[in-house]
Order: C-alpha cells, then structure tokens, then sequence
C-alpha cells in the first residue's frame, strides 16, 4: 500500500550514525559487497550504530521515551481495545486484475521479494501458505486467531476513487460472509490516496499513479451513502459513543484539493447522509496527515486521531537504500505520543508498529527497519497501553495484521511464526 508521499515532510529526529550512506548502488555493487561481507562474516555497513543500547527498544529505553526512569515511575495498565489495521491486498480483485492479469494478487510481489545483505529478514512468507482473504472460510480462520489473541477489531483499509473500488471483497465477500463474523469488530479507513504501481517500482517517486484520487463534495454523499449501506449498518462495525467509526487516511490530500472549507464542508455532508441514512452520529478520525493542521482538527471535524504506523520515516523522510534501527523508530514514537495527547485537541489513539522494509516493491531503494524482534515490538505495545490510561475510550492501534510488502505483520510467518501475535496479547492484556 502507498502511503509515502503524504508523510514526506513530517518531523523526523535524525540519528547520526544510525542511517546508512545515501547513494544507490547499482546491482553488480550491491552483489560485490555482500559477497565481501559474506566472506569477512561481517555486518553490513550501518546494521548497527555506535550504541547497542539505543538502537534496541529495550525496557529502560521504554521507561526513558515514556519519562518514567526517574524514582517512583510507574508503568500503567489500563484495560484496552486493540484495533489492527488489515491492507485486504491478497485477493483477485478485478480491477487490479484488468492491470496485471487474472488471478493477480500482491502475493506476486511478495513471491518475486529478495534478500538484499546478510541479516536481511524479508522475504519472509505466511506459515499458513498463499491464501485467499475474500474466501469465507479463509476469514474465519483469521479471525478465530485475532481474537484468539486479544485483537477487537480490524480496521480495513478501503479504496474509493470516485466509485472506482477495488479490495472491497475481502469485506463483502469474505469477512462478512464469515460464520464466525460476529467475534471481530471492523470498522474501514478510506485510504484516499493517488493508486501507485509498485509491483515493483524504482522508488516511490518514479511509481506510476495507476489511478489518481481526486475529492470533490459530491464523492463525500455517494462515499456516506455506500458505507452506511454496505457496513455501519452490520451488527459487529466499530463504535465509539454508539457512532459508527469512519476513518479517513490521508487528510491533507483533501485540503490540499478543496481547501479547508472544503474539508470541513465534506465531513459535515458525510455526517447529514449518514443522519438521514439513519445514523444519528458519525465518529469521524483522521489518521494522518495533519501535522500541519493538529490545532484545527476539531473544527474541521474530525472525532479523534491516530496514525499509520509510528515510525514517520518509514514513509520517505529517510534516503532510499538507508537501514535504522527498529529502536531508534520506537523511541521516537513512544516519546511523541505524550505531545500528541498534549497537543490535539482531540482523544489521540497511539498505533504500535511491528516493523517496516518495503524492499518487496523498491528493492535497493528501500528503506529498512533492521533488527527488529517480538520482545521490541512487546515494550512498544506497552507503551502504547500506558499513553491510554488516562483516555475516556483506551484504544491503542496496530500496524498492522497483513502488510506482507512493508513488512509489518502479525499473521503468522515463516520467520517469527505466532511470536508477534503472542507478544501483542501480553503487552496489551497480562
């Protein structure tokens, strides 16, 4: 899923020494010094920075981010609702299809993956094989697991381009045919971004736009209409306050398009259809792109806010082909999310991510989280609960349950098989 662009800009906090040498190399160079590394046994350049101890999310890194390393600070443990963010990309889906073939699905580019230096964890691929989300017994089987293992509720990643929709039948066909539907909670994220051709691509920057996402007021009825059609309506959609919960990625792109009235017009459209659809409420939430707009977000209209993954960087701000520490990402974002409930003026729910390396679509021109492991990911999701402990609704997110391409994931692998999943249920419920 492309979601780069927007987070371009965002504040990042450099890590001298941590973030590999810049320039791309070409294939022959890149073969040349993994064979000179293979051969030395040595790490791959920038694999680990001049202190072990930052570059791992370890306890007392944890309590440091979060301000509790002083006498007396104490790690809460409020009851809490894990959302999980769910990228329904592994289905036959006709519109991607009429591109790239029939029966294609982004296990293609999952497939096609390699291993770029010693150490390199991706490609890792599903323990439970190639599968077919939009199947109703594959659903089932999903969520038997999530619940299994503390998760409330997914929320799903949706594409509409002014009624262009592809990835909807992961829903429509497989989790709500599900026998066991009922288990899991769903809410969806209109993921409002320019549709790029990653499969793969030379960087972000050079991918094609296959389909662009263009906003405009009228989209916002037919977007109400379709959506408290087809999902607020079901018994197990995601509320808060008895509102059905519609999330929205990327609102920028909308002010960027229509301007702030526009955005603030379109959401109070949303809200009428949906009143007259017989929704008395919407739960409107913004996901990301509003850093430049966090004092407004209440008068534009929006309910709360959360965020796409923590690591900002992952998303472009790092130079293509650069290696960080999964710790440096989850101190960064432990430590920010005090300011986030600081600053908005809105509840705040913190997302916990469980790595990033989109080298499946960019190859040498990604960029990677190295080192990461399950005991990393358990301190973050610990954090994260503690940031909640104040909230009137404790709710802390995920990335995600499936992002096999950027590789954060909770399904079970061939690497770390169940162990993220069993980190997840103890941080955030022993």
């Amino acid at each position: 899923m492309n979601r780069r662009s927007f987070l371009r800009t965002a504040t990042s906090t450099t890590i001298a020494g941590f973030t590999a040498a810049a320039a791309p190399q070409t294939s022959d160079q890149h073969q040349q010094g993994r064979d000179q590394q293979a051969r030395a046994g040595d790490a791959p350049a920038g694999l680990y920075g001049p202190s072990a101890t930052e570059a791992h999310f370890t306890e007392s890194r944890l309590r440091a981010a979060l301000g509790l390393d002083s006498p007396g600070g104490k790690l809460r443990k409020p009851s809490v609702e894990v959302v999980v963010f769910n990228f329904p990309s592994w289905h036959s889906s006709p519109y991607m299809e009429a591109r790239f073939g029939k029966g294609w699905t982004e296990w293609d580019t999952l497939r096609n993956a390699r291993t770029l230096f010693p150490g390199h964890t991706m490609p890792h691929y599903p323990l439970w094989g190639y599968f077919n989300e939009a199947d109703p017994e594959w659903s089932a089987r999903e969520i038997d697991l999530a619940v299994a293992h503390g998760i409330h509720a997914w929320m799903i990643d949706w594409y509409w381009h002014e009624g262009t929709q592809f990835y909807h039948e992961q829903i429509e066909q497989g989790l709500l045919r599900a026998p066991n539907r009922d288990k899991l909670k769903f809410a969806v994220m209109w993921a409002n971004h320019d549709w790029k051709n990653v499969y793969p691509a030379r960087s972000p920057n050079d991918a094609a736009i296959l389909l662009p996402q263009v906003h405009t007021l009228p989209d916002f009825d037919r977007v109400a209409n379709y959506c408290a059609e087809h999902y607020f309506k079901e018994p197990n959609y995601l509320r808060i306050d008895d509102a059905p919960v519609f999330a929205i990625f990327d609102c920028a792109k909308i002010i960027d398009q229509l301007g702030i009235g526009g955005l603030q017009e379109g959401l109070e459209r949303m809200r009428k259809r949906a009143h007259a659809l017989g929704f008395p409420a919407l739960h409107l939430q913004t996901v990301g792109g509003y850093g430049r707009y966090a004092s407004q977000l209440r008068t534009f209209g929006f309910d709360s806010a959360t965020e796409y993954g923590a690591f900002g960087w992952t998303y472009g701000s790092r130079p293509p082909g650069s290696r960080t520490p999964y710790g440096i990402g989850a101190f960064e974002a432990a430590k920010g999310w005090a300011d986030k409930h600081n600053s908005l003026p809105l509840p705040f729910f913190p997302c916990a991510q469980v790595g990033w390396d989109d080298s499946p679509r960019f190859e040498d021109f990604a960029a990677i989280a190295i080192n990461r492991s399950p005991d990393q990911f358990e301190c973050l999701v610990r954090a994260a609960r503690h940031s909640v402990a104040d909230a009137k609704r404790p709710i802390i997110y995920v990335t995600s349950w499936n992002e096999w391409t950027e590789d954060h994931v909770l399904l079970p692998d061939s690497i770390w098989g169940y162990s993220y999943l069993e980190a997840l249920q103890r941080a955030a419920h022993d």
